[in-house]
C-alpha cells in the first residue's frame, strides 16, 4: 500500500512539471553538459528483513515476523557524466534507524508462550558505486532508472557483545541498489526524487547460540527509501 502511494506521488509530481514546463523557459540549459556535478540527498528509509527460517524451528520458537521501521537518510552525490544519457555516481551514505524482529516464542522469564520483540537500532555508512541511465530532455525534465552495488558499516553492530537478550547483527553487509526517478530543472538547481529498493546479499545473523539466531539461519537487508537528491 505505501509503494502505491509513493507512486501516485511520483505521477503526480511529474504531471505538475509537464503543466510548468508548457510555461516556462529552459532552466539550467548547459547543466548536463558538465562532467562533473556534486549535491547531496535526504530522505526516509523503511527498513526492514527477508529471512530465511530452519524447516523445524527451534525448541520454544514458533513463528517470527518483521517489524518495518522508518529512518532517515543523508549524502553526499558525486556525479561523472560519461555520456549524454549515462552517470556514473558515487553516492557515500548515512542511514539510521531502527529494525525490529517479532518471535512467537515461550518467554523464559515467565514460561508463557507470547510474541517477544527485538529491536535493533541501525547507524549506517553505506558506500553505493551506481550507473544511472536517463531518457532524453523534454522541457525541464527528464525520467532515470539507476542500479548499483553497495557495502555497508552498521556503526551500532552488537556483533561482538556477549548478552542473550538482544538480538544480534553482523557489522558488514554488501548488496545491490535498484530505483527510478525523475530529474526537475529548475532555476538554479535540479532536484530529483527518487524510490529506491535495496537489496542485502549479505547474511547479517550472528551464531550465538541462542534459539532466536537459530531459528533465523539467513538474515538479509530490505528496504524501500524515498529520496530527494539536490545537485
Amino acid at each position: 500500500m505505501r509503494m502505491r502511494f509513493l507512486l501516485f506521488l511520483l505521477c503526480i509530481i511529474t504531471f505538475n512539471i509537464d503543466a510548468i514546463g508548457q510555461h516556462h523557459s529552459l532552466n539550467l540549459p548547459r547543466y548536463d553538459q558538465k562532467p562533473l556535478h556534486f549535491g547531496f540527498i535526504l530522505g526516509t528509509s523503511n527498513l526492514g528483513f527477508t529471512y530465511r527460517n530452519q524447516i523445524q524451528w527451534p525448541q520454544d520458537v514458533y513463528n517470527v515476523r518483521v517489524g518495518r521501521q522508518l529512518g532517515y537518510t543523508v549524502g553526499i552525490v558525486s556525479n561523472v557524466r560519461l555520456n549524454k544519457n549515462l552517470d556514473f555516481r558515487f553516492i557515500p551514505t548515512f542511514t539510521s534507524g531502527e529494525r525490529k524482529l517479532f518471535f512467537d516464542a515461550v518467554d523464559p522469564s515467565d514460561g508463557n508462550r507470547k510474541w517477544i520483540e527485538r529491536k535493533m537500532e541501525s547507524a549506517l555508512i553505506i558506500f553505493p558505486l551506481e550507473i544511472k541511465w536517463k531518457t532524453n530532455r523534454i522541457d525541464n525534465h527528464r525520467w532515470y532508472v539507476l542500479g548499483g552495488l553497495y557495502g555497508a558499516l552498521d556503526l551500532s553492530s552488537k556483533a561482538k557483545v556477549v548478552d542473550n537478550r538482544i538480538f544480534k547483527l553482523q557489522q558488514s553487509d554488501f548488496g545491490i541498489d535498484i530505483g527510478v526517478g525523475i530529474d526537475i530543472y529548475f532555476e538554479y538547481f535540479k532536484l530529483s526524487p527518487q524510490l529506491r529498493a535495496t537489496f542485502g546479499k549479505g547474511n547479517l545473523r550472528v551464531n550465538d547460540n541462542t534459539s532466536y539466531s537459530e531459528a533465523l539461519p539467513y538474515l538479509n537487508t530490505q528496504a524501500i527509501s524515498w529520496i530527494f537528491t539536490f545537485e
